[in-house]
């Protein structure tokens, strides 16, 4: 359907007064229930989930992204030569990668 934009101010004009509230579901008034008011702000309940994940994303905000101490532990096991490459753990690692 192709819908022509010179012809859309004749359909506001030409509905007025035809639909009377609570003629179409869910446009008549909206009753609220005052005891379910709280100080007239708005409030958001979160799931036991997304406060699980908000918790997690605040605990990966503390952790660094790269771990100094491991760094610095593998740089002086390779100024050292004591630094030695399993190549079955890097096998291992390249085909099943953690995630």
């Amino acid at each position: 359907m192709k819908i022509d934009p010179s012809k859309l101010h004749r359909i506001g004009r030409s509905s007025v007064g035809r639909v009377t509230p609570g003629a179409v579901e869910g446009t008549g008034p909206v009753h609220t229930d005052p005891a379910a008011r709280v100080g007239g702000a708005d409030q958001v309940m979160l799931s036991q989930r997304a406060q699980e994940v908000q918790a997690a994303r605040a605990a990966l905000a503390q952790v660094p992204e790269v771990r100094q101490e491991r760094v610095a532990e593998l740089k002086a096991s390779i100024e050292g030569g004591t630094y030695k490459v399993e190549p079955d753990k890097v096998a291992e690692r390249i085909l099943n990668p953690r995630t």
